[in-house]
């Protein structure tokens, strides 16, 4: 379980303190810090860092930009001036990590959530009293809420699939999105845009291959080491896939004593034990091997639990059991994944690349090499590389387009829906953003949306160390066309690491997947699982179309694996709302 806090900002009037002894009273975490109005209850003393001036505090893990790659403990006076004038803007030009953080000033205080959103940040305002937590169950504690579940949210977060909401499923909650911060001001609550990936497109960093993918390797090496600082006995979970491989190796070169954690299926496309145990070799570590099993899975359960966003998968709960297995085994103080390293290494199958390149260098014959590269990746051949080129050139979409998930959603609420414009601060670009930088960004959203839900009952924090905001950043600038470089996909992350890796891992281009077990765990379990959706609270509200469910679900039905996903999306969200009903 991560670090645990409750952030309270007080009424702004002088009596307050019989307002500060009623939540110390109601809290099971201590008073950890305070000043003025704002008040911090906290679990993890040591991650609560005061700012030099005493107005402000940071909770979390927070590192520096620049020098040794190692936690920050203390805030010292030479600290101070990177925080003046602008405490938030200071924050993020100078440090990175995984943090909230609050700063008073005599007529506002504001609360900064960190750009990648590692530490959960939602939020009330009731009674006079703003709180902010990683937990809403504090909420509860406190007397500030009383759970309810806000049915359209829930609708609205099947229908926009991966879009990290600022509306929580639980009514009154909301979210702080990652690089925003919230500013109260009297009696008034406003949000600031305080990072943005669109700053980071455009850049004047080298534009050798070569160097760049070194600088790749070091920003990850060092953003790694980073985080082992902090957890010196890393838990990892390695498919033997790119992105996990890097992960393990980087922290093997850290120093961090290394313990791997791979899951198979009954099925070749789902083991992937012989690349995890190429990589667990290659850096002298520990390989744990566990398998999906049905009987881990309980239909009933959210693994999204104790969350306000119904956002996991109920097969998660056979990978979230051996996870917790294997860290207590190995005394693991953190569970290291690769998660991410699709998104910021833009792993895609598109042209947009091809376009980006047009669009920045005009024609040359590197377009045609370009487009070979797609083909390689794709298996088109080059006129239909042209073609589609030529297709989406000609389509003027402004912003970030984000495309609803209608699947299994009731008619009427798809198109109540389709009526609405998806909100977050980066689905507004400028015009002049290249297309392939669209599609980058967008895989990145779904990618911190993905980690935002952790398992509750593991014991040690997930890290996706590959989300780090320095990593996100140095990923944005480097152009899209060479992500697909050679006809390979993740082209410069692997040029990076091409001397660390184990070849078979370095060339793989698959990638393993457990939708084989999940289709038959559903075909197992088809009646058990339509009962819950038919006769659930989703149909009972009016969110699913019934008729599609019973097709999908029925005995002698076939679906396709692309279903799998979704159907375990809508049983554990199906799960998550009783959880919250049943209080």
């Amino acid at each position: 379980m991560g670090h645990r806090y409750l952030l309270l900002i007080l009424p702004e009037r002088e009596e307050n303190e019989e307002l500060v002894q009623h939540f110390a009273t109601k809290t099971p975490l201590p008073l950890s810090w305070r000043h003025g109005r704002i008040q911090l209850f906290s679990d993890h003393l040591s991650d609560v860092l005061p700012l030099p001036q005493g107005n402000g505090v940071i909770i979390g893990k927070l590192f520096r930009r620049h020098g040794y790659p190692e936690q920050v403990c203390q805030l010292k006076s030479d600290d101070a001036a990177r925080f003046v004038p602008h405490p938030s803007q200071g924050l993020i030009d100078h440090y990175w990590g995984s943090y909230v953080a609050a700063f008073s000033d005599p007529d506002r205080v504001t609360i900064l959530r960190e750009p990648s959103g590692g530490m959960p940040c939602y939020y009330l305002s009731s009674r006079g009293v703003v709180a902010f937590t990683s937990d809403i169950s504090l909420l509860i504690d406190a007397g500030l809420l009383t759970a309810s579940v806000n049915w359209n949210a829930v609708g609205r977060t099947l229908y926009w699939h991966q879009l990290p909401p600022e509306e929580t499923a639980i009514a009154g909650v909301s979210q702080l999105l990652g690089g925003c911060s919230l500013i109260l001001e009297g009696s008034g609550i406003r949000r600031a845009e305080n990072w943005s990936p669109w700053d980071y497109i455009a850049s004047d960093r080298d534009n050798d291959p070569e160097r760049r993918s070194e600088g790749l390797k070091n920003v990850i090496q060092t953003s790694i080491s980073a985080w082992a600082s902090c957890f010196p006995r890393a838990l990892v979970g390695l498919s033997g896939g790119l992105d996990s491989s890097i992960v393990a190796i980087c922290l093997a070169n850290s120093s961090a004593k290394v313990t791997c954690l791979t899951l198979a299926t009954d099925d070749p496309v789902g083991d992937e034990r012989s690349y995890a145990g190429q990589v667990s070799r290659a850096i002298d570590a520990e390989l744990i091997e566990g398998f999906y099993a049905d009987d881990d899975i309980d239909l009933d359960q959210s693994v999204a639990a104790g969350f306000p966003i119904p956002s996991g998968k109920t097969h998660e709960h056979t990978y979230n059991k051996k996870v917790r297995a294997a860290a207590e085994t190995s005394e693991a103080d953190a569970f290291f994944v690769g998660a991410g390293g699709d998104n910021v290494f833009y792993l895609t199958h598109s042209v947009r690349p091809l376009l980006d390149r047009l669009r920045v260098e005009g024609w040359s014959s590197d377009l045609i090499r370009t487009a070979r590269d797609i083909c390689r990746i794709t298996g088109a051949n080059i006129w239909e590389v042209i073609w589609e080129a030529a297709r989406i050139s000609v389509r003027k979409v402004p912003g970030l387009p984000w495309k609803g998930a209608g699947d299994y959603l009731s008619r009427e609420f798809v198109e109540s829906e389709r009526c609405r414009s998806p909100e977050h601060p980066w689905l507004r670009p400028d015009d002049t953003v290249p297309l392939g930088k669209k599609g980058h960004v967008a895989m990145i959203l779904r990618a911190l949306h993905h980690i935002e839900h952790r398992d509750k009952a593991l014991a040690a924090p997930m890290i996706s160390p590959l989300l780090s905001q320095p990593v996100i950043e140095f990923c944005l600038a480097i152009p899209s066309w060479w992500a697909c470089e050679g006809g390979t996909d993740r082209a410069v992350a692997r040029r990076a690491f091409a001397d660390a890796l184990p070849a078979p891992v370095l060339s793989r281009s698959g990638k393993g997947s457990p939708d084989g077990f999940v289709a038959r765990f559903i075909a197992r379990h088809r009646v058990a699982i339509a009962e819950r959706l038919l006769e659930g609270n989703l149909a009972r509200h009016g969110l699913l179309d019934r008729a599609a469910v019973e097709s999908v679900l029925a005995p002698n039905a076939r679906f396709e694996l692309l279903d799998c996903p979704r159907v375990m999306a809508l049983l554990d969200t199906e799960a998550w709302t009783k959880s919250w009903s049943a209080r």
